[in-house]
């Protein structure tokens, strides 16, 4: 059986050459973009966060007194997550188009289990991203699929959403991000 070095490079060629994944020097000068991005997003999460917690500001807002946006927050805490991904890819000179492929180059590159220069993520951090992009992807074809019923939507669209769900994503997003500024500084 290969290792999962080997695999993860075998993975990275294959995603090289679906032109899913793109390798130029010249995608390094992104990394502070895409960072300073990561930090854009994840503030709107927290606003979305505090607009869903707070009265006052909904009333501020001239928001109803029971309108919220957990699942929102969970979708941009995602997208902060990823984008932060980006930029560590960015720093390899790598630009991806397929969340299964930064996923692969992070693994490849920044895992504790396999990288050696000191600067790392937690195999717990990777999963964070994964499980942050999941339960995204979950809300958003529940989103395309009640497009269409409008009915459904009114009763079933949000009902795994939870503040505690929406409060994990942004911790998870807050706690990702920090590490990849970590490794990149």
């Amino acid at each position: 059986m290969k290792d999962k070095k080997t695999i993860l490079k075998n993975q990275v060629e294959g995603f090289l050459k679906k032109e899913q994944l793109f390798k130029d020097e010249e995608y390094k000068r992104l990394e502070k973009l895409y960072l300073a991005k990561a930090r854009k997003n994840f503030t709107v999460a927290s606003l979305m966060n505090n607009i869903s917690d707070k009265e006052e500001l909904r009333k501020m807002l001239h928001l109803a007194s029971d309108f919220e946006m957990y699942d929102w927050v969970i979708i941009v805490s995602y997208y902060s997550m990823y984008t932060s991904a980006l930029s560590a890819l960015a720093k390899l000179g790598f630009k991806s188009k397929s969340h299964a492929a930064t996923i692969a180059v992070l693994e490849l590159n920044y895992s504790n289990q396999l990288n050696i220069n000191g600067k790392y993520l937690d195999v717990e951090d990777i999963h964070k991203l994964k499980k942050a992009y999941t339960l995204s992807e979950q809300l958003i074809i529940k989103l395309m699929e009640t497009k269409t019923k409008r009915e459904i939507a009114q009763y079933d669209a949000t009902l795994g959403i939870t503040k505690e769900i929406a409060r994990t994503a942004l911790n998870d997003a807050d706690e990702f991000i920090t590490k990849i500024e970590e490794i990149l500084v």
